[in-house]
């Protein structure tokens, strides 16, 4: 009668280093479905964003933009790209964002703030903060202080 082995962690253990000695490879786990919530993956940016890693925050934004998040995706999207000189692909985004969410405080105002600073399109820009204004947005501040660059930018002209 034959007796069946027991074989132990040791065993296991020298499976995987002539495994690995011989080339062999483990099975890869393949992940089919992203594990992370857009509210996650937006998080995650901001995470990123704080510390200096922009191409990495933009990759999380880009993955955040679906369902309910995608304007405050597209927005932040478009604050990196500000941050690096690249007024034209902001304002796509943030454009983009309004056509997501029309509502969208932080894309009027971004836009309308973008739009102040390049000297361009002021009457657009001055109904777009107004927009952003009636939404009562709290803290008020940001949005006061975009009108006030719309209108000394008109007054400049």
């Amino acid at each position: 009668m034959a007796t069946r082995r027991k074989h132990g962690p040791a065993h296991f253990a020298a499976l995987i280093a002539v495994a690995a000695l011989t080339g062999c490879t483990l099975p890869r786990v393949h992940v089919l479905h992203d594990p992370l919530q857009p509210a996650e993956h937006l998080d995650l940016g901001v995470s990123y964003e704080r510390q200096g890693e922009f191409d990495a925050a933009l990759r999380e934004y880009r993955k955040a933009a679906v369902g309910p998040l995608k304007g405050r995706a597209l927005v932040y999207q478009g604050n990196v790209h500000v941050r690096h000189g690249a007024t034209d692909e902001a304002e796509r985004l943030y454009r983009a964002a309004l056509r997501a969410e029309s509502h969208n405080v932080e894309a009027l105002n971004n836009l309308a703030w973008l739009l102040a600073q390049e000297g361009r399109r002021l009457d657009e820009a001055e109904r777009l903060v107004r927009r952003a204004l009636a939404q009562d947005p709290e803290p008020r501040g940001p949005y006061e202080d975009t009108l006030r660059a719309v209108l000394e930018a008109r007054g400049a002209r």
